[in-house]
């Protein structure tokens, strides 16, 4: 792997790991369907960022 993908790697299981734990403690609390859309929304700008990453170490090195 390199650096860029380690990189990568690192960042979205660090946001998405965490979030997760989250949305399940607000899909108790409040409904399951807010927690969908909510979870969906993180991983999504997740997904996006981490392309952004992937793409920009791509171009830089």
């Amino acid at each position: 792997m390199t650096a860029v993908q380690t990189l990568t790697a690192v960042y979205l299981a660090g946001v998405l790991l965490p979030c997760l734990v989250t949305a399940l403690t607000i899909g108790r609390e409040t409904s399951w369907g807010t927690m969908c859309k909510l979870l969906g929304r993180q991983v999504a700008f997740a997904v996006v960022f981490s392309l952004c990453l992937a793409w920009g170490g791509r171009w830089l090195s």
